[in-house]
């Protein structure tokens, strides 16, 4: 993170006041994140679709 780049600082501000934390690291594997990363790494960005967000809230498999 770029403190001297407003947009990183405004990001910083805004996850200090909703207590967040903005992480550099990769989600984890078993994360809803991490699944949907895990999903377009194999199947393409274009693969995805709504249904796969809500799928890997729900826990669900992510198929193609």
């Amino acid at each position: 993170m770029d403190m001297n780049n407003p947009q990183d600082v405004g990001a910083a501000f805004w996850a200090q006041i909703l207590g967040v934390t903005i992480s550099e690291e990769p989600p984890p594997p078993d994360s809803p994140l991490g699944r949907v990363r895990a999903f377009t790494d194999e199947y393409g960005e274009d693969a995805l679709r709504p249904e796969h967000i809500e799928a890997a809230r729900e826990g669900r498999p992510l198929l193609p």
